[in-house]
């Protein structure tokens, strides 16, 4: 019972390699094929299963020689001898293992249906005739095969089982051909990456577990020999995992996971044959070199343009064939109980290693190469391309949907069409960033059509320097006069009124203003009628594409202009003094271009400090009328209310009228509350008046030029205005204001854009505050007083009466030094699309550097703080040709 149960647990275990090589094959080959690399190694097993106990069992075990069929063990029925039932479930194992290896080596590229006349084939056939030869009576430990009777020994099947799985899978990749693109034409190997390597390593470690009870339940029977069979399966496949590790560092210079794996599976083939009869000194040995067999095999199989998609042949046919020469190189001749000496030994099994490659690739080889003649045994190439989750079995994948979006888009050149998003897994968040990148690339899209459309000069793209019109913008019809479709398809060289002389060297003169720029040329209408122009004309490529840009301004506006100008400077050569107007009106001219831009700017903020200035003027008249009368207001209350008191005391019996009115009024009430409505006022009118007063102080408008002022003002100012920003909002607690105010002298600045940097940075560390609450930092509004609070600590200070320091600091999540090193460049913003234009750091930086020769800069602790500090001479040094107008400096858009 002892031994029957053992070889149930081992069937177990040797089951267990069927996923094992499930996770292996499916980890190393591509996404696109995993799921049908899968269901190929679930199949095999049950076509296996299902022919073994038809006939397969029949044929390894009859009792003749040289094969046939028991007739008895037709249909294998479950005899009264549970120990051979327990023997042919483990026998069974055996031959599902020797077919699935053919499933990883012919990935990606095989039909379903061949697979499965492959598999019938390997586990009906080729695998119970060859175990026959060999291991035939071994149940009975007498053995009745041919090979078995003169000495072939092979313990647990490197060459049964293993090899002849290699040979099978090199016959089938020999008829159906490498992978596309996995070889080029210059014999060139091109690497294919696992789509999941921690699948394959799990894998691995399931063979190892199976491969337990592949060489432990070998014996047939539990007995004290199976611990060192197991011992010496461990260590085997230790030495040939660290061999491999080796040679991938040898090799490749680094750890190749793929030789890590298969090192380690060859070592555990070779050490199959032998385990049972070997020095356990020898057995790293044996590991090793199965290893390094396996490692040449691939490279040689690769030379020979032999595509083995995970290596299965290196790994199963050379470890196996290393492994049977082991047995007579290194087994003790004593257990091996063959009678032969060492060199008798080897030739045995050298020819038990030949017979089973004549049998297992030729009999392959001759069945699959007739069938692939009729009936093609390779998928299409647009099923192979596609993948064969998709063609095989319709198992479509959030990968493939989002490939096939991608094939539409680069087909349709619609980049409208967005792919399936998902939070929750990879695939999905990839698909959600490329559609932020598309969309990003479709409003770029747009924003450069908008463009192209609205701009005043013509542009036209066409194929190449004497090619076809592509495209047009609607200025190219206005100034050449043809319709788009007139235009679309002719050639660029019509558009041009070209000299007598040059009409044989109309593309030689195209390619030279491509090298030289902007050319000045003459234009030709629809009408015949000539202009001038000036032409640009770019080459722009896009992969192995290309096309040429051409911009085309209509001069003729500007040639009019000009031959007024020489006319009126011909009219005032006369006159000295006229002339120097003249130059002095093209020198102002010169300055108007240069300074055109800047006005624009300049006028939005001057309009905008204007305005601030205007209405906090506007409400200080109001604002102080009604605080100087909210003072009489509250005396003459408080006179009244002691007169009716008074009034209440000498008339204690009022008339019924009068009770009735004070019931009516419910003048207790009225006398408690009214004074409080007018202290409220006042706290009101209190308020507007700071409120005012700190818009004034903020704006600056009046004091453009430089001043002595107090920064302190400029920053309790700041503070007023974000007063609301700083109290609790919703669920965020409020942010506390630590000031620690230095003794500092007034400096000379320009009191308006300097007030404007504080309140950059003081808003933007309320936003990041804002931001580190939304993230946990900080406690929501609680009793619990001992949580970290939000915090900004405004702090000033003086460094030997010559320059003035501000530290602005927040106990926010900080930020990280990659991003610190572009805070002041223009437009780099890390806040959601409409929250900033990230111009508000760099026009700081412009403030403080440029117009008060200062610095500032930023000090951060990633979870701990940010700190932006300004550091401000007290006095400055003005430039002789340099004056800064208060509109200049107003002009700076945050």
């Amino acid at each position: 019972m002892i031994d029957i149960l053992w070889l149930l647990v081992c069937s177990g275990l040797v089951f267990l390699m069927q996923p094992g090589f499930m996770c292996l094959e499916s980890g190393l080959t591509r996404s696109k094929n995993s799921i049908n690399v899968a269901v190929k190694n679930f199949a095999d097993f049950g076509i296996s299963v299902a022919l073994f106990w038809a006939f397969g069992y029949a044929i390894m075990f009859s009792r003749a020689a040289m094969g046939g069929i028991d007739p008895q063990a037709l249909f294998f029925d479950t005899p009264s001898n549970p120990g051979q039932a327990a023997f042919f479930l483990f026998e069974a194992m055996f031959c599902s293992t020797a077919t699935t290896i053919v499933s990883g080596a012919s990935a990606e590229r095989m039909k379903f249906g061949a697979y499965l006349l492959v598999a019938a084939l390997t586990s009906g056939i080729i695998y119970p005739v060859f175990g026959h030869w060999a291991w035939n009576g071994i149940e009975t430990n007498h053995l009745l095969g041919w090979l078995g009777k003169i000495g072939f020994v092979d313990f647990a099947g490197s060459t049964i089982v293993h090899s002849i799985g290699g040979w099978v899978s090199l016959a089938v990749l020999l008829v159906i051909g490498p992978r596309l693109g996995r070889f080029t034409p210059d014999k060139t190997t091109q690497e294919m990456r696992g789509s999941n390597l921690q699948l394959s390593v799990l894998g691995a470690m399931l063979l190892w577990l199976g491969w337990l009870g592949f060489n432990g339940g070998s014996y047939l029977h539990l007995d004290i020999r199976v611990a060192t069979v197991i011992v010496n399966t461990i260590l085997a496949g230790t030495s040939g995992m660290l061999v491999g590790a080796v040679l991938g560092w040898l090799l490749y210079r680094r750890p190749e996971v793929e030789l890590i794996i298969n090192g380690s599976l060859a070592g555990l083939v070779a050490i199959t044959a032998s385990s049972h009869a070997i020095s356990t000194t020898v057995v790293p040995l044996i590991g090793g070199v199965g290893a390094v067999v396996m490692v040449l095999v691939s490279l040689t199989l690769q030379r020979c343009q032999i595509d083995d998609a995970v290596d299965g042949i290196a790994v199963h046919a050379g470890g196996g064939v290393w492994g049977t020469l082991a047995v007579g190189l290194f087994g003790n001749l004593d257990l091996l109980h063959t009678g032969l000496s060492r060199s008798q030994q080897l030739l045995v099994q050298v020819l038990g290693i030949g017979v089973s490659f004549v049998w297992g690739f030729g009999l392959t080889w001759l069945v699959l190469y007739t069938i692939n003649h009729y009936f093609p045994l390779r998928v299409s190439l647009e099923a192979e391309t596609t993948g064969l989750n998709i063609s095989e079995h319709g198992a479509k994948t959030e990968i493939y949907d989002l490939f096939e979006v991608m094939e539409y888009q680069a087909r349709t050149q619609d980049f409208k069409r967005r792919v399936p998003e998902n939070q929750f897994t990879e695939v999905g968040q990839i698909g959600c960033r490329y559609n932020q990148v598309m969309q990003a690339l479709e409003d770029s899209l747009n924003q450069t059509e908008a463009i192209i459309e609205n701009a005043t000069d013509a542009m036209i793209t066409f194929s190449n320097p004497s090619g076809e019109i592509l495209r047009t913008n609607p200025s190219a019809e206005a100034i050449f006069g043809y319709s788009a479709a007139e235009l679309i398809g002719t050639s660029i060289l019509q558009l041009f009124e070209w000299p007598t002389s040059q009409i044989q060297e109309q593309q030689t003169l195209l390619e030279k203003w491509l090298s030289q720029g902007r050319q000045a040329v003459v234009g030709r209408r629809a009408n015949g009628s000539c202009f001038p122009l000036e032409a640009t004309i770019n080459q722009a490529k896009f992969g192995y594409q290309s096309f040429y840009l051409g911009s085309f301004r209509d001069l003729s506006a500007h040639k009019r202009a000009e031959e007024a100008l020489q006319q009126a400077e011909e009219r005032l050569k006369t006159s000295l003094e006229l002339k120097q107007k003249n130059d002095q009106l093209k020198q102002a001219l010169k300055e108007l271009k240069k300074t055109q831009i800047q006005l624009i700017q300049s006028e939005k903020m001057s309009s905008l400090g204007q305005l601030v200035a205007g209405v906090a003027h506007e409400i200080n008249n109001p604002v102080n009328f009604v605080y100087g009368n909210l003072i009489h207001a509250t005396n003459y209350t408080r006179d009244v209310l002691n007169l009716l008191d008074i009034y209440q005391k000498e008339y204690a019996n009022p008339s019924v009228k009068i009770q009735q009115e004070i019931e009516s009024i419910d003048l207790e009430f009225l006398k408690e509350d009214f004074p409080k409505i007018v202290e409220s006022m006042q706290v009101g009118a209190d308020r507007i008046r700071d409120i005012v007063r700190s818009l004034r102080i903020f704006s600056r408008h009046d004091e453009a030029e430089l001043k002595q002022v107090s920064l302190h003002d400029g920053l309790e100012s700041t503070l007023m205005i974000l007063k609301t920003k700083l109290k609790p909002q919703g669920k965020l607690t409020g942010i506390e204001i630590i000031k620690d105010y230095g003794n500092i002298p007034l400096i000379e600045c320009y009191p308006g854009p300097l007030n404007q940097v504080f309140m950059n940075l003081i808003s933007n560390a309320i936003d990041a505050l804002h931001d580190s609450m939304m993230q946990d930092k900080f406690s929501l509004i609680s009793c619990d007083k001992s949580k970290i609070q939000p915090q900004i600590l405004i702090r000033t200070l003086s460094v030997n009466h010559q320059k003035i320091i501000i530290e602005i600091v927040d106990n926010g999540l900080g930020i990280p030094k990659e991003i610190r090193s572009k805070l002041f460049d223009p437009f780099f913003t890390t806040k959601p699309v409409g929250k900033g234009t990230g111009l508000g750091l760099s026009i700081s930086y412009q403030i403080v550097v440029e117009h008060h020769k200062g610095r500032i800069w930023c000090e951060s602790e990633v979870g701990e703080y940010t700190k932006f500090l300004i550091e401000i001479p007290v006095k400055q040094i003005l430039e002789s040709k340099v004056h800064k107008t208060s509109e200049q400096l107003l002009s700076i858009d945050c």
